[in-house]
């Protein structure tokens, strides 16, 4: 009898154990497979532009790692792996999945280990939509020539500055002055000297012009009161252009080329900015992250092997053997040079703000959802970094949605305010800006405000203290 109980007990048990096998089997084969259906391609691509572009192509080519074209196919460890592999390659690594370990061993001794992704399961899901169903990758290569265009040089500031003119204008006209004046007084003396009078007495052109301007006081009051005017007028834009920098370009230890990268290799500005998600400053890309992509790519398209050579200069890689000199590279991100004695690159800053000014590229960009371009102008189209004009910026406005039409000139206070006063809010955008609309509308005081900015049915950056001397200066 107790056999028997025991026996129905293990069977039971063992009924209960298959049930929840055959439960985990069905769920698993029910999650394999979502990560490679369901994405959006259009979110997909921009993930994949700002964290897989710059190794990774959607063809079968290989740039600093393996193309992925057919992923899906060659891929058949399950979908968590995958996750795991982009969040954290070297944690994947240790599962001991064959194609996981066919990966290290082909390409992690060349180009060392892929950096870990930022990217949650759904932006994986997102990016491999994207890679399944990537744009006609034709179509950039055939219009490169033309949508892709450098402009190297912008035209000289202030060349055609009229005050330059006025005043070559004006020597001219004292030099033919004082030449008709000193013909004018020959011409008398002569004249009195044959009706027998008296030569006209020697003086100094001081002195002729001194009783010329008694003689002529009226008129030398009017000249003078329009010469005061046009000083005052040109002092004041002069002192209004002090540190108004529009179209510096200064030049760069290495030539970069925006428009290479940025254009014609789809690089996302913030790959090598990364910073301005997160902090004041977008950041000036450091050399390892050039190396993300330069371990592979050996030899550019304008410049050979000249400009890139500067690089591995930098940080001590040997492009023939592919390794690092003495170790350098292979420590995290100290300074590589200490370890064979090379200089570090030392970029020129292009965009300069004073020291009593706070700006911050994270609010703009994750908040405000500003583009690149909104305050650096067309960069696709740039060699080295330069500082945009505002009309440059200005002629964007129909390609990225957005843009606002300023007429100051950038990096101005004038340019800020601007912005500031025309730029639209939505209080729908943040959880900041709701907290601030609820405040305004259970505040007796604050209704009337909100009321007041909603007369025109939108609400500003300046109407939500955008304006405040505080939110900028220190």
């Amino acid at each position: 009898m107790q056999q028997a109980i025991f026996n129905g007990t293990r069977t039971a048990r063992w009924a209960v154990q298959s049930f929840l096998a055959a439960c985990l089997l069905l769920s698993n084969a029910a999650a394999f497979g979502q990560i490679w259906e369901g994405g959006n391609v259009e979110n997909g691509q921009a993930l994949f532009n700002a964290n897989c572009a710059s190794c990774h192509k959607v063809t079968n080519e290989v740039l600093a790692a393996p193309g992925l074209a057919g992923i899906r196919d060659r891929w058949t460890s399950g979908d968590e792996l995958l996750v795991q592999w982009i969040q954290n390659p070297q944690a994947a690594a240790e599962s001991g999945d064959p194609y996981i370990k066919s990966l290290v061993d082909r390409y992690v001794g060349t180009y060392g280990w892929m950096s870990a992704q930022a990217v949650s399961a759904d932006d994986v899901k997102d990016i491999m939509a994207y890679v399944q169903n990537p744009p006609d990758v034709a179509a950039p290569a055939a219009s490169a020539g033309t949508d892709c265009i450098t402009v190297d040089e912008l035209p000289v500031q202030n060349a055609d500055n009229p005050s330059i003119w006025f005043l070559v204008l004006l020597v001219l006209f004292l030099v033919i002055a004082l030449s008709a004046a000193g013909v004018n007084r020959t011409l008398r003396s002569a004249v009195n000297v044959s009706k027998g009078e008296s030569p006209l007495p020697d003086a100094t052109y001081f002195q002729r012009a001194k009783g010329w301007m008694w003689n002529n006081l009226v008129f030398v009051s009017l000249v003078g009161l329009f010469v005061v005017a046009y000083a005052v007028v040109i002092g004041y834009q002069g002192l209004m252009g002090i540190g108004v920098m529009e179209g510096y370009k200064p030049d760069q230890p290495i030539k970069f080329i925006h428009s290479v990268h940025v254009c014609e290799n789809e690089v996302d500005c913030k790959y090598c900015h990364h910073s301005a998600y997160e902090s004041k400053h977008a950041g000036i890309p450091s050399t390892n992250v050039c190396m993300n992509c330069h371990k592979a790519v050996k030899k550019g398209r304008r410049y050979g092997e000249t400009e890139i050579g500067k690089i591995y200069a930098a940080i001590g890689f040997d492009p023939e053997s592919g390794t690092y000199m003495n170790g350098a590279g292979e420590k995290g991100f100290t300074n590589p040079q200490d370890d064979f004695g090379g200089e570090p690159i030392r970029w020129n800053k292009v965009h300069n703000l004073p020291d009593h000014v706070f700006f911050s590229h994270q609010q703009h960009v994750v908040v405000g959802g500003l583009h690149c371009q909104n305050c650096h102008g067309d960069v696709q189209t740039y060699t080295v970094g330069r500082q945009a004009r505002t009309e440059d910026i200005n002629k964007l406005v129909d390609d990225y949605p957005g843009l606002i039409q300023l007429s100051k000139p950038t990096l101005t206070m004038g340019w800020c305010i601007e912005c500031h006063n025309k730029a639209e809010v939505s209080l729908a955008s943040s959880g900041y800006y709701e907290e601030m609309h609820e405040r305004l509308r259970d505040d007796e005081r604050g209704n009337e405000e909100l009321r007041r900015y909603l007369e025109d049915d939108k609400i500003t950056v300046k109407e939500l203290g955008g304006w405040e001397c505080a939110k900028c200066h220190y």
